[in-house]
């Protein structure tokens, strides 16, 4: 009876491990992209005094550059990320990462 109890619960949990999503390849509702891959694949460049665009390399990323933009506040350490309609959870789950004066990276909680 131990036996099968022990051979049973793994199976059991294995397969609602299944049923979860990963964020890392969880697409973002209404998208054909993931968190992981904006995080990977998007960088941040300066556009003037206070205004950063986003530069995608994959083209299944394009929404993220025309519906996102970032705003520096005070200094390099105070930048806010903003983005339009659904892309939404890219602002609450996102934030931009500044590593010189001209470029940045994105980090997402994943």
């Amino acid at each position: 009876m131990n036996k099968l109890i022990f051979i049973l619960l793994p199976a059991c949990l294995c397969s609602a491990c299944d049923l979860t999503g990963d964020i890392n390849t969880s697409k973002v509702k209404g998208y054909n992209f993931t968190l992981f891959e904006v995080q990977k694949y998007c960088m941040v460049k300066r556009q003037g005094d206070k205004y950063l665009s986003l530069e995608c390399k994959q083209a299944n990323l394009k929404p993220v550059m025309q519906g996102c933009e970032g705003q520096i506040s005070g200094g390099l350490a105070d930048v806010e990320l903003n983005c339009s309609g659904g892309l939404w959870v890219l602002s609450d789950q996102c934030r931009i990462q500044m590593f010189g004066a001209t470029e940045g990276g994105i980090k997402c909680r994943i």
